[in-house]
């Protein structure tokens, strides 16, 4: 999934307009950084079942949403205060990117693949070789990732990722 197709999802979740083949999960939220609940390091130590009793989802926008709120439990702010920092650190364009991403967690999240947090690259090929979430798919034979956002090694890390668990959703 690229970035226009990301920020479409999490319209789309805020618009109650989901599209079905993005509803045939079962979905793995995971993610990479420190503080992260849903880190790749706790599926290793938990096993697939018990990571995925807090990280399945049905659908890849209830894997975004997981990942939202991951993020900003993180960070130990508000979401309002986070949005307002990014907001110091340049305008943030309601325009076209943000258009239809009212909630919070998910305008956060769209900032966060737009870039404003630091250098973001939308992986859509050789997942593997992501430094930070590609051995998923090693500890989770037969999954896919169906979005995988990495910042710019080794200045951050952070990477956040929806992995399709054999549901057959398209792509």
């Amino acid at each position: 999934m690229d970035l226009d197709e990301a920020l479409r999802c999490l319209a789309e979740a805020d618009g109650n307009r989901r599209r079905p083949e993005l509803c045939a999960g079962p979905y793995l939220a995971v993610a990479y950084g420190e503080g992260l609940e849903l880190d790749v390091s706790r599926l290793r130590a938990q096993g697939a079942e018990e990571f995925a009793a807090r990280a399945g989802a049905a659908s890849v926008y209830d894997a975004l949403d997981l990942l939202a709120v991951d993020v900003v439990a993180a960070t130990g702010d508000t979401v309002e205060e986070l949005l307002e920092r990014l907001e110091e650190d340049g305008p943030m364009d309601d325009g076209a990117p943000l258009t239809g991403i009212v909630s919070h967690r998910r305008r956060f999240l769209a900032l966060l693949l737009l870039g404003f947090g630091g250098p973001m690259e939308m992986i859509t090929a050789r997942f593997e070789q992501d430094p930070y979430l590609g051995d998923a798919l090693t500890d989770l034979p037969g999954a896919r990732f169906v979005l995988l956002a990495s910042a710019d090694p080794p200045n951050q890390d952070f990477a956040f990722g929806v992995l399709d668990l054999g549901g057959g959703g398209g792509h």
